[in-house]
């Protein structure tokens, strides 16, 4: 027996199954992560080198992350949302092997800002789909 949940988006009802809203938690509490790492870096530099943590890509990417965590909710496929997920954990990875000397290359940084990109398409594309297929019939 399927036990759904309601979701309402702008106003509309959509009902999610246990496996999907753990996915989508997930990604959202994984966000949330990067907000702890950037603090924790704060913290991290503060003590062990005495200044202060400026990093541009971190923040950057912090903010990408967070702007995708609002969106997920109107991801509906489960590969879609997967693929979202897995752009957050390796940028996460990425940054946290950063902090402990492995320098991340222009190429790297390249390939994270297009996975961002697509990332950000897949939620866009999801909400123009969501948006048709509950327009009001005229």
């Amino acid at each position: 027996m399927e036990v759904r949940q309601h979701h309402r988006i702008f106003g509309i009802l959509r009902f999610l199954l246990p496996e999907e809203r753990l996915m989508l938690n997930a990604t959202r509490y994984l966000a949330y992560c990067f907000v702890l790492s950037f603090l924790f870096c704060l913290l991290y530099v503060g003590v062990t080198k005495g200044t202060v943590y400026q990093d541009p890509l971190h923040l950057q990417y912090m903010l990408m992350s967070l702007g995708l965590a609002y969106l997920v909710q109107f991801v509906q496929s489960q590969t879609m949302l997967s693929v979202v997920f897995a752009v957050m954990l390796t940028t996460l990875v990425k940054l946290f092997t950063q902090l402990y000397g492995w320098p991340i290359s222009e190429r790297a940084v390249g390939g994270l800002n297009l996975s961002y990109l697509i990332a950000y398409g897949i939620c866009i594309q999801q909400l123009m789909q969501l948006k048709k297929q509950y327009k009001p019939r005229q």
